[in-house]
């Protein structure tokens, strides 16, 4: 049964309550909540019988499959994008995705053993991402195309890593438990938000969210789960029949103070746990959570190059590792602005695009980090009438034309000046103004930006717009990159 001390019941006003426990032919040890929209979440259970096995939220079991049991963690998740669940699984040193016909989707070799693994939607594209945990301490997080957004190695083993949304901006982050008793949580882009030390090991982990609220769920080698709040405090306990060996939790719906809980303990059993929250956050959490969200934003905001010597460098550090100048900070406005011009741009050649598609493009166009949610930004434009069109389901439709379609368009001649003018502006390196490229060949900005972000956006050039500036990567050819531009005009003009 659950106990808690008297102070923290009233204060955290949690209410559990054990509502089945299933016997198990053999240890199950990766378990996972599936949540459905619509419908009741599901339970799925890996053992070491071979069999993947799958639960309601009350412990019946719904449907049995032989499994192997080589695959060592288990999540579900929408990968295309199309409405159909696939499994993702570590076997050994690869990542399988298989879809819901049995048919593999992903197979990704790593250097290291899976040991942990989750997918999740983080960037609103419909299209869930993946995340892993290796054996050597890695942990890599890859869009639905199999890119990865970042990789990062911690000092200790990992336990288990989530995506979760601890910032409550619908845009997740990724949260890692290591053994020792460490939990961060990162950005999407992998920048480190917050670490807690328990103080404790942790040989199992899980996260629970109400509303506001954020906790997590730790055990190790005794009979009691702990919940601790998101400034690392002890909340509660959960007394279990046995050691936990696999833990999982989940939410019916975005809104809803109820949580469910499954565990996994030594005694081959399935402890199935409704979690009821009805209090709000502490003074002292809404706080955290506050200081979490303004670290996000200073990392998405400071620059990823030097200002003062072009240094690469990390958001988050302070100063420039190579000249100890204090990095930039860009407006807020500017990001926002820079996201809905690249997606007026691009949409302005894909006006049919299915969400998916256009945050593979997007991302092409962005200099990294950013943050955003695309269908938030896409919804937000459509109501602002910034953009004509609507989303209908997992596709966005463009039903009007852009400003820089309607802007005025370039003459032939105007056209035929840029590739002298443009080697005269790259001729000492490999950037140049957009201002000065409009003042020279008389072609309106306008049209000049879309046509790099489109450029970008089809990954035929390597290069970042960055404020009025573009950048030309170092291995793009700069003959070839004004051949491509020249031509892009050429078409959109005609």
């Amino acid at each position: 049964m659950a106990t808690a001390s008297t102070e923290s019941w009233c204060l955290y006003q949690l209410k559990m309550r054990e509502i089945a426990k299933v016997p198990i032919a053999s240890d199950a040890y990766s378990l996972y909540v599936k949540q459905r929209e619509n419908a009741l979440a599901q339970v799925f259970s890996l053992d070491y019988g071979n069999k993947l096995r799958i639960y309601d939220v009350s412990g019946d079991l719904r449907s049995s499959r032989g499994w192997s049991s080589k695959v060592r963690c288990i999540a579900v998740g929408d990968i295309d994008g199309e409405g159909n669940d696939a499994l993702v699984g570590g076997v050994g040193k690869k990542l399988m995705v298989i879809d819901h016909h049995g048919t593999p989707m992903w197979k990704i070799n790593l250097e290291s053993t899976i040991i942990a693994c989750d997918a999740r939607d983080i960037d609103g594209d419909d299209a869930a991402e993946v995340v892993v945990a290796l054996q050597n301490k890695r942990v890599v997080l890859w869009n639905n195309d199999q890119v990865a957004l970042f990789s990062r190695k911690f000092d200790d083993s990992i336990t288990d890593v989530w995506l979760e949304d601890i910032t409550n901006d619908t845009e997740l982050e990724v949260v890692v438990a290591d053994k020792r008793g460490n939990v961060f949580i990162l950005t999407a882009a992998g920048y480190e938000l917050r670490h807690l030390e328990l103080g404790e090991s942790i040989t199992v982990f899980g996260v629970l969210i109400f509303g506001e609220r954020r906790l997590f769920v730790t055990g190790n080698h005794s009979n009691t789960l702990k919940v601790w709040d998101i400034d690392g405090r002890q909340v509660t306990s959960i007394e279990l029949t046995g050691k936990p060996k696999a833990l999982a939790t989940g939410i019916p719906d975005d809104v809803s103070d109820l949580s469910y809980m499954v565990v996994s303990t030594h005694d081959r059993k399935l402890s199935f746990w409704e979690i009821r929250e009805s209090g709000r956050a502490t003074k002292e959490e809404r706080i955290i959570l506050q200081e979490i969200e303004s670290t996000k934003t200073i990392l998405y905001r400071r620059a990823i190059k030097c200002g003062n010597c072009g240094a690469p460098t990390s958001p988050e550090a302070h100063r420039c590792d190579a000249c100890g100048a204090v990095l930039e900070m860009l407006d807020e406005y500017v990001i926002e602005e820079f996201i809905k011009e690249s997606i007026d741009s691009i949409t302005s050649k894909h006006t049919k695009i299915k969400l998916k598609d256009l945050d593979r493009i997007l991302r092409r166009t962005l200099p990294q980090p950013a943050a955003y949610n695309l269908r938030r930004v896409l919804q937000s434009m459509i109501k602002k009438k910034t953009i004509e069109g609507h989303i209908d389901e997992n596709t966005f439709v463009r039903t009007k034309k852009s400003r820089a379609e309607r802007a005025k368009q370039p003459s032939r001649q105007e056209i035929e000046k840029v590739p002298d003018v443009l080697m005269a502006l790259l001729k000492k390196e490999k950037r140049f103004d957009i201002d000065e490229l409009e003042n020279k060949t008389g072609i309106d900005r306008v049209i000049l930006r879309r046509t790099l972000l489109i450029l970008l956006g089809d990954g035929v050039v390597e290069g970042e717009l960055s404020g009025d500036e573009f950048f030309l990567n170092k291995r793009q050819n700069t003959q070839a990159f004004i051949r491509k531009l020249e031509s892009e005009l050429s078409n959109s003009s005609r």
